[in-house]
């Protein structure tokens, strides 16, 4: 194949799919995904529909295996980028939109300064007969002028950004992400980027511009005269476009915090596990080597004795699937003296471990016993379930110790596992929504050909893991190791697409409390300037420093808590739809939709005081004869 060919994900062979007689006649096996190409003229309707039309003939046909049991179509497009991926780019193109929405809030403010600043021009311009659509023209062609500029080196930054972004991607993670070494500036970025910056043009200077234009010509031409740059209709539409540049930023921070938090709790159901002296790995043994269950067993017994003689290391295990890895197996259950309903089989998760795994994972046993050296090959086949298992599939009978099921398999059904112990229920996956159905049974008696393996270590995994290597190709150079890092960073990896998404509404929240505090500030100043003589007055009145200070903080303040409060509404609606998205973004936490308006009132409080503060110093001679 081509070199870019990696499908599916990260593929590099491919071999024939040769099933058995027994695993083609077995309708309990559900490991294969159908793939076809749409005849031309059909979508993705037609083919669902007629899926359905299949899937409800075979559950007819097969209720043992088929009555409960649904297909469904998803584009090869969907099933390569995954579930998230679409919520994760809307996501952060609405956090995009809020940024430029705020920084455009804040260049309307200044450009509304400006205007007043210029109205005895404009009245100049329009006396000698100068139409209202030139004047509006100019305002919007600076504007646009100054939004264009921002998007040439906002396109240098850019560039500079996205390679960075590239470049801190681990790449064995890269690799399962499809077109991500693509990502590149090309004509459809450049597109919406000139797009971006004249919509941004406009809307930040159109309504400066309508206004500007709209001034009182007597009162503009007058010498000194002040009117025109009084009127109350462009103090309150200043004051709307703060508000609302607060609710804007009050609906990003309250999401980028619901994002980190979410990302921090999950990753924190790891914590259990005491991953910061972990080392995993995953070997996958020849089947035609290792044809035997006994020559299995005995390779990963050489494994592990070779790998507890490194120095640093504490102990090794071996486990089907490490938790929080990708690669989970499942299988239906035969319970003893049950009769199975049809479409609702027993299964669980297939864990296969060595005695150590519990103790070393910080498994706890709630009854019973764990599995022990004493379970070999030549003694009954045991097993301990999990909490959520026992519940499940053993409601209201206490413990199930001593209960009987065995494995389905393509084979036909195994031998008959009895229940010694019930442990634990432990963080399996990250974006699980509740406890595993989980099954653990001894390595010595189902060897497996892939099969996990966890180093516990002295101190940093990474130290030891060329002497884990060494010493494992030591019992065979020929058996390939795979995944070779430490837990947490094999843990990280499975979120982080969420890791990714949080991390960058944090920076673009940042942003956001940056530039509200800058706009407040920026408005303040310029109420504080055009109060210069009313202020000058209230003090040669007699009115004291204070009242004065409480007068301009309070009217900023006003201002600021209105567009809190529609704010926090928005940020609320928000984040029940984020954890509706989400998994692990939780729609309601005290400590974000506290601490978030707390800040940001802070940070808004600042703003106004250090104009209110300058407006106490005023001299009244000199405010007296401001103009």
């Amino acid at each position: 194949m081509p070199q870019k060919f990696v499908f599916p994900m990260s593929s590099e062979l491919w071999t024939p799919l040769a099933l058995t007689p027994a695993e083609r006649n077995v309708r309990a096996n559900q490991q294969l995904i159908v793939m076809g190409l749409l005849k031309p003229g059909r979508g993705m309707g037609e083919a669902e529909a007629e899926v359905e039309t299949i899937s409800s003939r075979l559950a007819q046909a097969y209720p043992d295996t088929n009555k409960n049991r649904r297909f469904y179509t998803m584009s090869a497009h969907d099933y390569l980028i995954g579930p998230y991926t679409h919520q994760y780019s809307i996501m952060t193109f609405a956090a995009v939109i809020f940024v430029l929405l705020i920084a455009c809030t804040n260049v309307a403010n200044l450009q509304f300064a400006r205007a007043l600043g210029r109205s005895r021009e404009v009245a100049v311009r329009a006396a000698l007969g100068a139409a209202r659509w030139r004047l509006i023209a100019q305002y919007l062609t600076e504007s646009l002028t100054l939004s264009l500029a921002g998007a040439g080196l906002g396109w240098v930054i850019a560039s500079w950004d996205i390679q960075a972004i590239l470049a801190g991607m681990p790449a064995e993670t890269a690799r399962y992400i499809p077109g991500w070494y693509e990502i590149r500036l090309d004509q459809r970025a450049l597109l919406f980027t000139v797009v971006a910056a004249v919509a941004s043009g406009v809307l930040a200077g159109l309504v400066p511009a309508w206004q500007g234009t709209r001034s009182n010509l007597q009162e503009a031409l007058k010498e000194g005269g002040r009117s025109a740059s009084a009127g109350r209709g462009r103090a309150r539409l200043r004051g709307v476009l703060v508000a609302a540049e607060i609710a804007l930023s009050m609906v990003l921070l309250v999401g980028a915090s619901l994002m980190i938090r979410g990302t921090g709790a999950l990753l924190s159901d790891s914590r259990v596990f005491e991953p910061s002296t972990l080392l995993t790995l995953r070997l996958s043994i020849s089947g035609a080597r290792y044809a035997k269950d006994n020559q299995r067993v005995g390779y990963y017994r050489r494994v592990i004795e070779r790998v507890n003689g490194v120095p640093g290391v504490r102990t090794a295990f071996a486990v089907k699937a490490m938790p929080f890895a990708d690669h989970y197996y499942g299988k239906l259950l035969t319970i003893e003296n049950r009769v199975p309903v049809p479409g609702d089989r027993p299964n669980a998760l297939f864990q296969v471990v060595t005695p150590n795994y519990f103790s070393t994972m910080h498994v706890p046993l709630r009854t019973g016993r764990f599995l022990s050296q004493s379970d070999g090959p030549d003694s009954r086949r045991v097993a301990v379930i999990s909490e959520h298992t026992a519940q499940r599939w053993w409601p209201g009978e206490g413990a199930p110790l001593g209960k009987r099921f065995r494995f389905d398999s393509p084979e036909g059904a195994g031998d008959w596992v009895t229940i010694v112990g019930v442990a634990a229920d432990v963080p399996n996956n990250p974006y699980e929504r509740g406890p595993a159905l989980l099954v653990y049974v001894p390595l010595e008696q189902f060897p497996q050909e892939h099969t996990d393996f966890g180093v516990r270590t002295a101190g940093d995994p990474r130290l030891v893991e060329s002497a884990v290597v060494k010493a494992i190709h030591a019992v065979d150079p020929e058996e390939p190791i795979a995944g070779v890092m430490p837990f947490d960073d094999m843990a990280r990896n499975e979120t982080l697409g969420l890791i990714y998404v949080a991390a960058m509404l944090g920076a673009y929240g940042v942003v956001a409390l940056i530039l509200s505090a800058v706009g407040v500030y920026g408005v303040m100043s310029y109420l504080v300037s055009q109060q210069t003589h009313d202020i000058g007055v209230r003090v040669a009145l007699g009115a004291s420093r204070s009242g004065v200070l409480a007068m301009v903080f309070r009217s900023g303040m006003i201002t600021v808590g209105g567009g809190m409060v529609v704010g926090l509404a928005a940020a609320y609606a928000t984040a029940r739809l984020l954890a509706l998205l989400i998994f692990g973004v939780p729609s309601s936490d005290p400590v974000t939709f506290v601490g978030i308006p707390l800040v940001l009132a802070a940070a808004a409080a600042l703003a106004i005081l250090i104009p209110a503060r300058r407006a106490t110093g005023i001299d009244p001679i000199v405010a007296l004869r401001y103009e």
